[in-house]
């Protein structure tokens, strides 16, 4: 009886709070009525949820009076009270005006815009996407995730250097200024102050980089702003209790696209093996052991098979790279005051072997409020080891045979041992020494240590007008020492000690006093300000070398024999500037800005050092300004913005325009002591090169705010370049200072981005950005057709820049190689020939990231074509007999493939018959040297970045109170790259010495990384 009045208990009262819940039907639209798909509607502090159909509807089960929250993206998020009856409840959701009309950009100065005020083009990259792929240089996290952002690297060393190139090149000028950028790399303005580099900054302190494209985007910064800006803003601690952030990844690098080489012949001459030559024109391969190089002291003879293995040999000189990074953080606030600290430590160690790196980086960041007056302030140190080898191990190694067995070479310190240089199979010194006695006895040690800090004031006079100060300063101390240990042997075995120690120092000090103001005057607005800038430069360099040391591992100047050599340099520059800015507002939509600086420079002659730049832009909002866009349910956003822009800009060094004397021991006989002028002629009426620019773009977001669009078009031309033309050594000089040159860039850009799916616990949001870009010369001093830029790159008028102009084979009208008529030989053409562009004119990026629940699957692709790109590794493959073509024909004579003969009539004949003068090495060494055969298509399309994450749910977590967030992820770079089919040399995103698509024979190959990263929150 009592089980079953307990169970009748139980019923009802199941019952009755069963009969509480409702089923809850709603439909939610916007403000005109329109429907919103796919949003989400969820009982406040409960897991359960519900979405909207295609029409905006949605029902579920609540209880009366429960609390439910209803979001969609792109809107306000809207809460109510579930009703005591099933009756349709309208929902209208109101769009979030802070998405476009608030703070979304940090503009010029560092100051925050609204992105429908800027008449440029500006783009964002929050935290979550630069680190996708973990990067130690932040740069590096912005490849292909920006359009008209071109980012290369120099070679796979540890720490390399990158370029950075916004929307194509503006200046011929290769010389870097005082503060080492390149004179067409954008400016850096971290919180507000400009800073010469970024590569050092730890990509985990950065809260987002906005890319401000071009100078119009930068007017206010002047010169500095010409070619773009990049500002980054780090992380600020927020209201609330204190929280810990722990994180470590872990890379691992591996080698990989090495150059193409042959694996027929193995080493000797003219077919005949020898042990101690380097060169593969020895006989083919036949898997016998054979000697290798001469007995050593002991009386051992080396032997070698003699056969190239399955795995590459060269693969053994490089060893798998390991790079960590360990970060801790902490950050919190109050009402009045926020604070962010953190450290990093990084090690790399490269794919070469001893090659390591070591980064220490300290952050602090905080804001205080004393009623009126709000201050922000950071610091930041960071200390850089750096302890390498030079190129030397890597340009040996492509040259020696397909058998050569780096693990025998080894052990190069043990006087019996095949890899001492007394025993080496090669007596060559220079480049051909043993890898891993290079490596050991051949180092570039160095040290930098960088202070960065600023600090903001700024004052509110009254609800219109600010006040804001803010002072930056920037310091780099390097002191390095540059090694090579005597070795003490016959010949060109003995390697001669030297020593070169050398201290840089730079600083570098950047005011701002601006004054704002601001005004409605009904549907009209007003946003002004007025500025001060100062700049002050100062760089010291000095170095004391010895190069012929007495002893081995004793590196001191003063045991030597000969003079010491060395030099001292000093450097400053200042800059003083005013500007100001007008944004005058009309109803929310429409918009005009004026801007306007002046600069004073000191390394300009005083009748020129003024200068004075205007701009203009303007934007209109269309979908607020248009009814029918305004109610239209497919288009949410649509704006129209153009500008126009002149920017003065000065590419010369401090004294450039002196004329310096050099001390010349000898001059003018015997002892006596002379000085010598210099030799390029320093033109004093030397005036600032001029940049317009024009742009014209469309910004349009689609279906509710899902999708964006991005389209803008640029135009620029800069007049009036800074270089040096030749003139007649008659003169006394051989170069001289001109304002000549002018160069124009045309640009297009297209991004889109959304999301293709989209619901309560998934989303996969797609995105790709395209840039063509089109550097075309226009002119250059007098009547120069062409200037050198870098060996085979050169600026032709009337073509692109940089174009590559080399050696190539006589052809006839159909492209056919022309021989000799009695030698069968290809003919070499008299002139140059023009292959194009080295620069790749298309470029798209594709990014995808994939979320569901916890888990997200993150890609970057990298796509970039139509440009050349020249490799300095192919002439000495061809001479030495490495390269895959000198074994393609057997070492014998052959007929040209796709030759002609030339007949007495200046007709063609299909060559069928006529052999090659022969097929070894005299005729392919003649053959490296036709540079046409050392250059490549440098399209390319690679996985640039792959993250694999898992977020761990609060489920798992919740059993503890210490650890609020945790997540763990795989990470790879450059996984695959997919390159055009003449292409056997190497990666063409490559650089050397500030020339694009150009591949030096001192380049370490291409590496791939992948690891892991494990994230911690307190």
């Amino acid at each position: 009886m009592k089980n079953v009045l307990l169970f009748t208990v139980l019923f009802f009262q199941f019952g009755l709070s069963y009969a509480q819940r409702v089923h809850v039907n709603g439909r939610v639209t916007d403000e005109d009525g329109f429907a919103l798909p796919g949003a989400t509607v969820q009982i406040k502090g409960t897991p359960t949820t519900s979405v909207t159909d295609h029409n905006g509807l949605f029902r579920m089960y609540a209880e009366p009076e429960q609390l439910l929250e209803i979001r969609f993206m792109g809107f306000l998020p809207h809460t109510l009270q579930a009703p005591a009856d099933e009756k349709l409840v309208e929902i209208i959701l109101r769009e979030d005006a802070t998405m476009l009309n608030e703070v979304v950009v940090t503009g010029a100065l560092g100051i925050k815009r609204a992105a429908r005020e800027m008449g440029a083009s500006a783009q964002v990259v929050e935290n979550e996407n630069l680190n996708q792929g973990k990067p130690v240089n932040p740069i590096l996290g912005l490849s292909g995730k920006v359009a008209g952002l071109r980012i290369n690297m120099y070679d796979s060393k540890v720490d390399p250097d990158v370029q950075v190139i916004l929307r194509g090149t503006r200046s011929l000028q290769r010389t870097s200024g005082i503060d080492g950028r390149n004179p067409n790399a954008p400016i850096y303005v971290v919180d507000g102050v400009p800073i010469p580099n970024i590569s050092r900054l730890n990509p985990n302190d950065i809260e987002s980089i906005t890319v401000l494209k071009g100078a119009n985007a930068a007017a206010l910064y002047g010169s500095e702003g010409v070619n773009g800006a990049l500002m980054i803003t780090t992380k600020t601690g927020k209201k609330g209790a204190g929280t810990v952030r722990v994180s470590n990844t872990t890379m691992f690098s591996q080698v990989y696209m090495l150059p193409e080489a042959q694996t027929q012949y193995g080493q000797g001459m003219n077919g005949i093996y020898s042990p101690t030559t380097f060169e593969s024109w020895g006989p083919a391969f036949d898997g016998s052991m054979r000697d290798f190089g001469a007995p050593l002291p002991d009386g051992t003879q080396p032997q070698l098979r003699f056969a190239a293995p399955e795995r590459d040999n060269r693969l053994g000189l490089f060893q798998t790279g390991v790079n960590t990074q360990n970060d801790i953080s902490f950050s919190g606030g109050d009402d009045n005051s926020t604070y962010f600290m953190s450290a990093q430590h990084v090690h790399q160690q490269g794919i070469i072997p001893e090659d390591v790196n070591n980064r220490l980086g300290l952050r602090f960041n905080g804001t205080r409020r004393f009623g009126k007056l709000h201050t922000s302030y950071n610091v930041n140190y960071i200390n850089n080891k750096n302890d390498v080898t030079p190129d030397g191990p890597w340009i040996g190694a492509y040259r020696y045979p397909a058998n050569f067995d780096f693990d025998m070479v080894k052990e190069w310190q043990n006087p019996n041992a095949p890899g001492n240089p007394n025993n080496y199979f090669i007596p060559n010194g220079s480049w051909l020494r043993n890898p891993y006695f290079l490596i050991d006895n051949i180092r570039n040690v160095s040290e930098e240590q960088i202070l960065n800090f600023k600090v903001d004031f700024i004052y509110q006079l009254s609800e219109k007008v600010n006040v804001i100060y803010r002072l930056g300063h920037y310091t780099s101390n390097t002191n390095g020492r540059n090694t090579v240990n005597k070795f003490q042997a016959e010949g060109t075995r003995n390697t001669n000690g030297s020593v070169n120690d050398f201290t840089n120092h730079y600083s570098r000090w950047n005011g701002d006093l601006i004054l704002q103001y601001r005004e409605n005057f009904g549907d009209f607005s007003l946003q002004a300000l007025a500025g001060q800038n100062f700049r002050t430069d100062y760089r010291k360099d000095h170095n004391l070398a010895a190069n012929n040391l007495l002893y081995s591992d004793i590196f001191n100047q003063s045991s030597r024999v000969g003079e010491l050599a060395g030099g001292s340099s000093i450097m400053e520059q200042r800059a003083l500037a005013v500007y100001g800015e007008a944004v005058f507002g009309y109803k929310d939509y429409l918009y005009l800005n004026l801007t306007g600086r002046n600069d004073w420079v000191s390394i300009l002659s005083p009748q020129n050092r003024s200068y004075f730049y205007p701009g203009v832009s303007t934007s209109f909002i269309a979908s607020d300004a248009w009814s029918l866009l305004k109610h239209s349910s497919q288009i949410s956003y649509t704006k129209f913005y153009a500008s126009w822009n002149q920017t003065g800009n000065v590419t010369l060094n401090p004294y450039q325009l002196n004329n310096p004397y050099a001390q010349n021991n000898g001059f003018p006989f015997g002892n006596s002591i002379g000085f010598l002028p210099g030799l390029a002629n320093p033109n004093p009426n030397i005036m600032p090169e001029f940049v317009t620019s024009y742009e014209a773009g469309l910004n349009v977001g689609l279906f509710k705010h899902r999708v964006y669009l991005d389209a803008t078009y640029v135009f620029s031309d800069a007049d009036g370049q800074i270089s040096n033309a030749n003139v007649s050594r008659a003169t006394g000089y051989n170069s001289m200072l001109v304002n000549a040159g002018r160069m124009t860039s045309e640009v297009l850009e297209f991004s889109i981005q959304g999301d293709v799916i989209r619901t309560l616990n998934s989303r996969w949001n797609l995105g790709a950005n395209y840039t063509h870009t089109k550097n075309i010369v226009r002119e250059l001093y007098g009547d120069a057709q062409f200037r050198q830029n870098f060996r085979q790159s050169y600026a032709i008028v009337g073509e692109a820049f940089p174009s590559l102009w080399l050696s190539d084979y006589e052809r006839d009208p159909q492209g056919r190689v022309v021989v000799d008529a009695d030698s069968g030989d290809p003919i070499v053409a008299t002139d140059n020939a023009l292959l194009g562009t080295l620069v790749p004119p298309h470029m798209i990026g594709i990014n995808s990231l994939v979320e569901y629940k916890g888990f997200s699957f993150g890609l970057q692709f990298d796509w970039r074509m139509g440009g050349w790109f020249y490799s300095e590794t192919v002439p000495p493959m061809y001479e030495h007999g490495t390269h895959p073509e000198t074994a393609r024909y057997g070492r014998e004579p052959f007929i040209w493939p796709n030759s002609v003969v030339a007949t007495e009539g200046g007709g063609f004949v299909e060559n069928d018959y006529l052999l090659t003068s022969g097929g070894g090495k005299e005729f392919w060494s003649r053959q490296g040297a036709v540079q046409s055969n050392t250059a490549a298509r440098g399209d390319f399309f690679k996985l640039r970045e792959l993250n694999i994450a898992y977020a761990l749910p609060s489920s798992l977590l919740g059993r503890q109170k210490a650890i609020k967030e945790a997540s763990i992820a795989f990470v790879a770079n450059n996984l695959f790259i997919i390159t055009h089919s003449s292409n056997k040399i190497g990666d063409p995103e490559y650089l050397y010495n500030n020339t694009d698509g150009y591949y030096s024979f001192r380049q370490v190959p291409p590496m791939r990384n992948f690891g892991f990263n494990v994230n911690l929150q307190f």
